[in-house]
């Protein structure tokens, strides 16, 4: 079956550009993988037929294991059993729906990834009993940060709440407090929900589908910190000064209640634009100075090295039933970015007052670059005329070179192929820097709604409140940080792989009413096999040249093609024009034409 592991055996040698031939002799392991199929029924028994096209057989399902599906049912299979000279055999684990659903192509990626998107009995249970108010005991139990004004700031399709921000100017001091939902209140380690939301590891993002680690009377509700509302949070409050430097820190068990629920799109009308969106002069005062403490820490972690892409990220609209309306870049304004800021500032402050206490503590950790990939990168670099001398490259060299090419053609190409040399950040209970940052050390806190690991950094958090910390066993405490890294890290590339999948089909399904139809492009890539152009709305298709009429030459020195019929040569960074020429929804894949 397909990505089965296999024992082969070469029965006739490569000749005259061709592959050479094998038999299979031994099946060395089953692929584990979910099959996601289109199931038909007969009288006694059913099958299914896979979705991927590499599977060319169909599953046998026995009329047991069926477990109530209906002809056209989109469902996952497992399959139990390979007969000598028979079709698999397997069982239906699950019923995504009938093949024509809204989101039954979207959840068959997620099954196919592996991801649960089912809460389990016990946590449906225990959902039940979750208070909807809080308990004027517990309010006692805290600080009180009721009275600063606070604010929220997210998307306007935003709807779980996990960090909120006052700030505060006292001489030359910025008083700036982080609140962060108190997930760690209400999911208790080993309880259903919190095994549940383990498993996921996060939530899964797929625009008007959510695939959330918390149950939604959590992530939705009491803990979502939604404005003029009493909620329970982890406040951290951070002093700094004038040249956005730390002074002090501190942590707090605390119960808020936010002013206003913000929106990216408005702060930045407000600050960029200076358009009239608030009445309040209060709020007003206070967004210009989230704005001024906001330009203070960029020039510091400017000035420190930290690398900021300037890349093009997809912004896709869909209509009321789902379909997507339109594509395209993904702005980003000053609203953005103070958020983004002081969420750094808060992780990289609470990852090194734990580092300073040297105890078991769960890091996000971003290696330096692949040596052959950073090589790959100087040699393309050199194409576009910038040379880097030294055998290694350092933050403060990535981020000249983004500085370079600031406003150019290649600007975004250069910002791409950056970001694939990079490392791939990822969780550990080792202490180690993070690179793209320039940061000594950096965790995640500000997201327990979405992340485990912020949950988890929470729950460190609450045994330094409550002076516990000397309590904890430090080698199998240790020891289980190690685990949960490991699994977290391989959760968020799940998650991440899956929203990119769905990413590409609702690409496809977009381009699909273009076939036919010119557009401006530019060259992201070039193989020896085809072009990659990226167009202005963020779809990247490809050209093929391997298979046109023409005659085309790749220079794997320049990564340039050329065409010879037609005299023309290309080259990554290059401006063109394309036809599409079809679409595959189904291997998500988008073909183009040069025109």
């Amino acid at each position: 079956m397909n990505k089965d592991k296999v024992k082969i055996k070469i029965i006739k040698e490569s000749e005259n550009g061709k592959n050479s031939e094998g038999k299979v002799v031994k099946i060395l392991e089953r692929n584990s993988e979910p099959i996601i199929g289109t199931f038909y029924k007969n009288k006694k028994f059913g099958f299914v037929v896979s979705d991927d096209k590499s599977d060319f057989c169909d599953i046998f399902i026995d009329k047991k294991n069926c477990k109530n599906a209906k002809n056209n049912d989109k469902v996952i299979v497992k399959i139990n059993s390979y007969p000598k000279f028979k079709n698999p055999q397997g069982e239906i684990k699950n019923i995504l729906g009938k093949t024509n659903d809204r989101f039954v192509d979207i959840l068959s990626i997620v099954g196919r990834n592996k991801i649960p998107f089912e809460f389990s009995k016990s946590t449906k249970k225990e959902e039940v009993f979750i208070e909807n108010k809080i308990s004027n005991s517990e309010i006692e139990k805290r600080d009180d940060f009721r009275n600063l004004f606070t604010v929220t700031i997210d998307g306007f399709d935003s709807k779980d709440f996990d960090d909120a921000i006052s700030l505060e100017k006292k001489d030359c001091f910025y008083e700036l407090y982080v609140h962060i939902a108190d997930v760690s209140y209400y999911v208790k380690e080993g309880s259903p929900i919190d095994k549940d939301a383990y498993k996921r590891g996060n939530s899964t993002y797929l625009y008007d589908l959510v695939i959330p680690m918390l149950p939604e009377k959590l992530s939705n509700g009491i803990c979502s910190l939604n404005p003029n509302e009493d909620r329970l949070s982890v406040t951290l409050k951070m002093i700094i000064n004038e040249e956005g430097n730390l002074v002090s820190q501190s942590f707090h068990n605390s119960v808020i209640n936010s002013n206003y629920r913000l929106v990216y799109e408005d702060v930045n009308k407000f600050l960029d634009e200076g358009k009239d969106i608030y009445t309040d002069k209060v709020l007003c005062e206070k967004l210009f100075l989230f704005r001024d403490l906001y330009e203070k820490l960029e020039k510091k972690r400017e000035k420190r090295g930290a690398i900021e892409f300037n890349s093009t990220e997809s912004e896709i609209i869909l209509n009321n039933i789902g379909d997507v309306k339109d594509i395209r870049e993904k702005k980003v304004g000053v609203g953005n970015k103070i958020i983004e800021q002081f969420m750094l500032e808060a992780n990289e402050t609470v990852a090194s007052f734990f580092s300073y206490l040297d105890i078991p503590f769960i890091y996000r950790i971003h290696d330096e670059p692949d040596k052959n990939k950073l090589e790959d990168f100087k040699n393309i670099l050199s194409l576009f005329g910038y040379t880097i001398k030294g055998d290694n490259l350092y933050p403060k060299d990535f981020q000249k070179i983004l500085k370079n090419v600031d406003g150019k053609d290649e600007e975004e190409v250069i910002n791409s192929l950056m970001l694939r040399t990079m490392s791939k950040a990822k969780y550990s209970n080792e202490r180690s820097s993070h690179f793209g940052l320039a940061s000594q050390y950096y965790t995640h806190f500000t997201s327990p709604i979405r992340r485990y690991c912020d949950l988890i950094v929470h729950r460190i958090i609450k045994l330094f409140i409550s002076n516990k910390i000397s309590k904890i066993k430090y080698t199998s405490f240790n020891k289980k940080l190690e685990k949960q890294s490991l699994h977290l890290s391989e959760t968020e590339k799940r998650s991440e792989k899956c929203e990119r999948e769905v990413e590409d089909l609702e690409k496809c399904k977009f381009m699909k009413k273009y076939i036919g139809k010119k557009f401006d492009g530019k060259i992201s890539s070039i193989t020896n096999f085809g072009i990659f152009i990226r167009l202005q709305n963020t779809v990247e298709g490809l050209f093929m040249y391997k298979f046109s009429k023409d005659n085309f030459i790749f220079d794997e020195n320049t990564l340039s093609v050329k065409n010879i019929n037609k005299n023309m040569e290309y080259k990554i960074g290059q401006n063109v024009k394309i036809i599409v020429s079809s679409v595959n929804i189904e291997q998500r894949n988008i073909d183009f034409i040069l025109e």
